[in-house]
């Protein structure tokens, strides 16, 4: 059995055998390695055997303020019958080596009607002693999500034996949003699969999931007040979204410790809002031949009305506190859509920015902003930062950064963003769309740089760099649909959680990383989902439980 050693409190690594070592180096191994790495981990030089795959070695046990918890109960139960440990189906848990993990919740149990939100404290503190049963101690449940998932990783099986290596654990996410963001526009994803994604998120303590669930190419989401947005944007009527299949992903995620922002993107990327009779501008070429508008028409009364009316409707599904209203990319279209458009030149002039798109915009968010105040009072608007860049956010904006395309052009926004002072989250280095052969989880994307990019690293003050909230790693869907999200996300948006939770002196050498990251990837694999080779030639020792 291979053994993992204490050497400055970080855990050591077991070379595999001599074939393995054909794999990129170091070609190591850990056993019982947690991804990602906690702030604050104290192996005690001992791993001690818990039973058989024959036997049920372990039983969590909830103290009585969170016994009848909700929230814990399925977790409890999604730990010991699926993720923990393949027993068999005859195995019992009369094993005298069984451990009891006793779970602490000081808050206790959230509403049923409470969700987690920017905020929610996911410290806890872990104790596996080397002998005795172990304790396991949070403030809120959302804590209590993140120290099981943690317990865990520290058990392996070896030659039929489960073994748990002794530690103790202190940790807490070093930003507060570490998301993905999944499209559903260009490649419809059934909700079986966006619950499995939610499943992995909890496995890599990520917290966000964004969702871009309309767009361009489709909208999939049934308005109860506007239906005929998705009658007539969705792909089919088979292709969309109901209230109950919204509901039941939302209340999926609350169990895990996620919270799923919606963004509706506005005033581009609009194409399927062909359902809203005159919602979209009459757009056409400098020749004036007819062009397909992906733009709504800023100048019209009944447009605003219609919004207001929608995102009611909106916040009242969405519990999440904070609202991305998009704002990208809207100059592909001013031209074509708005300058071109005689109605909108009349309306530019009659109030004062003639032939000045950029001012048209301008209002255009202002309006919005307008709308939104009196019905989203306690939710925090997103935009991406063409919002910032162009127009003029209100101060408590939050702005989500994605250009960029070197470093220097990443930190020269999140100083500017931050020298304004709103909050930042950050998705530029993290396109994991972008794919590229080798172990890109390191260095991949257009910019290079996945595990080493670092939402902090700007010239900045201290307050601007507490400024930002955390980053989101993306998945835009043009290539990307329910046979190959998983595996494409998987484990490469594990770089991007260890990144966004954990200490960044104690993670700095990928390679470090490498043997935990391998062994997190196969205990994916062995928990039943799709996560991809990450070195090239390896082997995982149970990647024969995948169903």
């Amino acid at each position: 059995m291979l053994i993992p050693l204490l050497m400055l409190g970080v855990l050591s690594l077991q070379t595999f055998s001599q074939e393995f070592l054909t794999a990129p180096p170091p070609g190591l191994r850990t056993d019982g390695g947690i991804w990602p790495l906690p702030q604050e981990i104290q192996y005690l030089n001992h791993s001690r055997s818990i039973g058989t795959r024959r036997s049920r070695p372990i039983q969590i046990i909830l103290d009585e303020n969170v016994n009848d918890c909700d929230i814990l109960k399925f977790t409890k139960k999604t730990y010991l019958r699926k993720w923990l440990l393949p027993f068999e189906d005859e195995a019992s848990s009369n094993d005298s080596t069984t451990l009891f993990l006793t779970v602490s919740v000081k808050d206790g149990c959230p509403k049923s009607n409470d969700f987690p939100q920017q905020g929610m404290d996911e410290k806890y503190s872990l104790s596996v002693p080397k002998e005795g049963n172990a304790t396991l101690e949070a403030k809120e449940v959302w804590g209590a999500l993140r120290g099981l998932e943690t317990f865990s990783q520290l058990v392996f099986l070896e030659d039929e034996t489960y073994y748990i290596q002794s530690a103790n654990i202190h940790d807490f996410p070093r930003f507060s949003v570490r998301g993905i963001l999944i499209d559903t526009s260009r490649h419809y994803l059934p909700a079986q699969t966006i619950r499995r994604q939610i499943d992995l998120m909890a496995q890599n303590k990520m917290n966000v999931l964004h969702w871009h669930i309309v767009d361009i190419e489709s909208f999939p989401y049934i308005s109860k007040r506007f239906p005929d947005l998705s009658g007539k944007g969705a792909f089919t009527s088979r292709h969309v979204y109901d209230s109950k299949t919204v509901q039941n992903i939302i209340h999926y995620a609350r169990l895990r410790g996620i919270r799923v922002m919606i963004e509706i993107d506005t005033p581009g990327h609009t194409g399927s809002w062909k359902g809203q009779p005159g919602f979209l501008a009459d757009c056409s070429s400098p020749t004036g031949e007819k062009v397909a508008s992906n733009i709504l028409d800023p100048t019209k009364k009944d447009n605003y009305k219609f919004l207001a009316e929608f995102f009611t409707e909106i916040l009242e599904v969405f519990p999440e506190k904070f609202l991305h209203l998009g704002g990208d990319e809207v100059e592909y279209w001013t031209e074509a859509c708005w300058r071109q458009n005689p109605e909108i030149r009349r309306f530019m002039k009659l109030h004062g920015f003639p032939d000045n798109v950029t001012a048209l915009e301008d209002y255009y968010f202002s309006k919005l902003q307008q709308l939104l105040a009196p019905i989203a009072s306690e939710r925090r608007q997103v935009f991406w930062q063409e919002v910032f860049d162009v127009n003029v956010p209100e101060p408590n904006s939050i702005i989500h950064i994605w250009k960029g395309s070197t470093r220097t052009e990443r930190a020269e926004s999140l100083a500017k963003v931050t020298a304004a002072g709103h909050q930042a989250i950050l998705s530029s280095c993290w396109y994991l769309n972008y794919i590229h052969y080798g172990d890109d989880w390191k260095s991949g994307g257009i910019n290079g740089d996945y595990y080493y990019c670092d939402p902090q690293d700007f010239n900045g003050t201290d307050a601007q760099k507490a400024l930002v909230l955390g980053g989101i790693a993306t998945m835009w869907g043009e290539m990307v649909d329910s046979t190959n999200i998983e595996a494409r996300l998987w484990p490469r948006a594990s770089a991007v959680a260890e990144r966004l939770w954990s200490n960044p002196l104690a993670t700095k050498n990928a390679d470090e990383a490498w043997p935990r990251l391998h062994e997190h990837r196969c205990r994916m694999v062995a928990r039943g989902f799709r996560a991809q080779p990450i070195n090239g030639p390896s082997f995982c020792h149970n990647e024969w439980l995948l169903p």
